[in-house]
């Protein structure tokens, strides 16, 4: 027991039993009982003595346990508001890890499937753009996977860094990118489908054996509206990017209009 409390319980008894005589030796005197005053008075100031301090210490403990219960409880409301927020982050993470790919970064097939589906049925109308990288087994088996894993890492980041706010790009399997540009005309996707091959054909790579690599895209698109089947939009835009590839790699090919580089 603490000194603070023994002093409590000290003062508190001492004034119970000052409040005690008090009362008593005026009842007694007010109903003339004068004779018996000696010894009401004395059980008047043994009861307090009998009874404050344990009653006070309980109270005093009950109080401490009150508090320990209130510490637990927020202690306990801390932790669950932390594995709540774990819980949101691993969510988020999952949600994300789900729907983009784990190499690029960039949208995967699902995504990209789920998000096409979704412009159709808003805005209706846009582009396609089919991107696959040029001669990229030959990158893979003469300068090796490592390379292979570099040329797309720096193909997706020229995408995305070649994209209006409202273009969506997305990884749809190996070396094949694809890009959806939402209410794009003709000009306007091929002047985007240009900027990125451009951008592409600038950037070099380096291999892990220090020689520095360059790599190009051959890009072919399409036009789709709200009626447009996925799969014919997709076999479209693919027809488009295989005619590039047959005019000689490094070039985009979209409706009649064709450019190949400088």
């Amino acid at each position: 027991m603490s000194r603070m409390m023994i002093k409590k319980i000290v003062l508190l008894t001492a004034g119970s039993v000052a409040i005690s005589l008090l009362i008593t030796a005026t009842i007694m005197y007010l109903i003339g009982a004068t004779g018996a005053i000696q010894l009401a008075l004395a059980i008047a100031g043994f009861c307090p003595l009998t009874v404050t301090p344990p009653a006070t210490f309980m109270f005093y403990r009950q109080t401490l346990e009150l508090e320990a219960a209130h510490r637990a409880l927020g202690e306990a409301h801390r932790d669950l508001y932390a594995i709540h927020a774990e819980l949101k982050a691993a969510h988020k993470n999952l949600e994300h890890r789900a729907n983009h790919d784990g190499m690029t970064g960039l949208a995967n097939r699902d995504a990209f499937l789920s998000h096409l589906s979704d412009i159709k049925k808003s805005s209706g109308q846009g582009y396609l753009l089919m991107i696959d990288a040029d001669r990229f087994k030959q990158i893979n088996d003469v300068h090796g996977h490592d390379a292979g894993d570099r040329a797309l890492l720096a193909v997706a980041k020229a995408i995305s860094g070649s994209l209006r706010a409202v273009d969506f790009g997305a990884r749809i399997g190996g070396e094949e990118f694809a890009v959806i540009l939402d209410g794009a005309g003709s000009e306007d996707a091929f002047m985007i489908a240009e900027r990125i091959r451009a951008n592409i054909e600038k950037m070099t790579i380096t291999t892990a054996d220090n020689k520095r690599l360059g790599v190009t895209v051959s890009i072919g698109g399409a036009a789709f509206g709200p009626h447009s089947r996925t799969k014919e939009i997709m076999r479209a835009a693919d027809s488009r990017l295989y005619e590039a590839k047959r005019n000689g790699r490094n070039m985009v090919c979209i409706d009649n209009k064709v450019t190949r580089a400088a």
